[in-house]
């Protein structure tokens, strides 16, 4: 099992300030509610005895239906990998980071450096490289499957990510037939329905639009929730479009968005697993455009970051950029935000390789996001303060004027003791022009070139490749019907 104890956070917010929104995100769920186009849920609320006005298509919720929620809601639970080496703790003080986005539209194209329709070998290949590279510990899309009918995509795309990888899997699943199509897929990779339910390893988003309303799209969680999949649930008000302006109106705005499709999981399923994930951009007053890698929307994470921490709920959130190429801006964003999440204590970053807000990703800029992740990973582990670290007879030993480059200690723990970077590699400036003098970008080319050469689909069960074809086939036929 992989973990990454986060050793300290970044608190924002005062306590009282953290109270403060919590009990304006009551308030707001109180009155005036939230709002639903789905009967099933608002059924759903009325089963369970909470005041839903049918005429309105309103579900007003109190402090104690929230509070019971929040008890029954894991504050701890293994995410699996289909491989259990990739299982992944999920609880407050771990930290992981993940691949992509979802059924991004675009891809970059490496040669002319310019977007593209992507292709369903595109998925498959960006998969892969998401398989082998050593600090993606959860899997998301770096595009789509662009070649494929539109109302056929997201089922291509399951069976392009369920294929290539056996890391954790999030993805887009709305409603309630994409979701149960999701769900049969990975059953079949499992050998069968108890193998999944014994180890769920595909989860998917649940989104709420914003302000404050839930469509037959959210249905997916009812599916989730069936079979015990993680739910991510993702309101992501815009501010200033789909929210108040204000960050702290978004935040109070947001959180109860989730917090109302908390209480929906739990009252189908109490114990459904939940990753608490509210996005925070801002609509870019002189563009119109969503910010990805804006100071004020990372502000916003990692203020989320400590509202998961106040729930105590494993938390999830983007660290992604606007940049259009994977340049000096593409680096600084997602390092600016993928650390800003880690020390705020999100537990699931998502979006390495993703670019231009959203709307492609770039096989290039994962490999250089592995080397970032990589970076974060010694930073969050810390210092050991000890008498072995402290090497205080090591130091009497050689003495003033003396060197330590031929001491045990030195030999014994330099490995453990230094970071050693894999991408960014230390050369002096002749070692350079002999490899090449290639720029970062032409290096991340080659490992994605090496990765390809050498990847091929993940191994299935016994059986299974045959029951995923038929699992896909029947959803293609089953979606062309209607």
């Amino acid at each position: 099992m992989r973990h990454q104890i986060n050793t300290g956070y970044l608190d924002l917010l005062r306590e009282d300030e953290i109270e403060r929104i919590h009990e304006a995100s009551l308030s707001l769920l109180s009155n005036p509610g939230m709002q639903s186009t789905s009967m099933r849920i608002l059924r759903t609320f009325q089963q369970a005895a909470i005041e839903v006005d049918f005429e309105n298509r309103t579900v007003h919720l109190t402090p104690e239906i929230v509070e019971r929620a929040l008890r029954t809601a894991p504050k701890s639970f293994i995410f699996h990998g289909r491989d259990p080496k990739w299982d992944l703790l999920l609880e407050t003080g771990q930290v992981y980071f993940g691949m992509g986005g979802a059924s991004e539209p675009f891809i970059l194209d490496y040669s002319s450096k310019q977007p593209r329709t992507p292709t369903y070998e595109d998925m498959v290949n960006c998969t892969r490289i998401g398989q082998e590279l050593e600090n993606v510990d959860f899997i998301l899309a770096l595009c789509s499957a662009g070649d494929r009918p539109k109302e056929q995509m997201f089922l291509y795309e399951y069976d392009a990510l369920i294929r290539n990888t056996s890391k954790p899997i999030v993805y887009t699943a709305p409603g309630s037939f994409y979701s149960l199509k999701l769900m049969e897929m990975a059953c079949a990779a499992s050998g069968g329905e108890d193998g999944f339910r014994s180890r769920p390893w595909v989860g998917a988003f649940v989104t709420p639009i914003s302000p404050l309303q839930a469509s037959v799209l959210d249905e997916c969680i009812y599916e989730l929730a069936a079979f015990g999949a993680p739910a991510v649930i993702r309101p992501s008000p815009m501010m200033g479009a789909t929210s108040p302006v204000t960050l702290a109106a978004n935040l109070a705005q947001a959180n109860a968005e989730a917090l109302f499709m908390i209480v929906l999981s739990q009252i189908i399923h109490p114990g459904t697993p939940v990753i608490y994930g509210p996005g925070t951009p801002a609509m870019d007053m002189a563009t119109t455009q969503c910010t990805y890698g804006s100071p004020d929307e990372a502000l916003g994470r990692a203020c989320i970051g400590q509202l998961g921490r106040f729930y105590h709920l494993p938390s999830w959130n983007t660290a992604a950029t606007e940049s259009k190429l994977p340049d000096a801006a593409a680096a600084a964003e997602t390092l600016y935000g993928m650390q800003l999440n880690a020390m705020a204590g999100i537990t699931m970053i998502q979006a390495m390789g993703t670019m231009a807000s959203g709307f492609y990703g770039s096989a290039e800029m994962l490999v250089i996001c592995n080397e970032i992740a990589r970076m974060l990973r010694y930073l969050l582990r810390g210092i050991e303060i000890s008498d072995e670290s402290l090497a205080l007879e090591v130091i009497r030993e050689v003495g003033p004027g003396g060197n330590f480059l031929s001491q045990t200690h030195t030999v014994q723990n330099f490995k453990s003791a230094q970071y050693f970077p894999s991408l960014f590699r230390r050369q002096t400036i002749t070692q350079w022009q002999a490899r090449g003098a290639h720029a970062i970008l032409d290096e991340a080319h080659l490992r994605v070139e090496n990765i390809l050469a050498q990847g091929g689909p993940v191994e299935l069960p016994s059986g299974a490749d045959q029951e995923l074809k038929r699992v896909l086939e029947q959803a293609i036929l089953d979606v062309s019907a209607g």
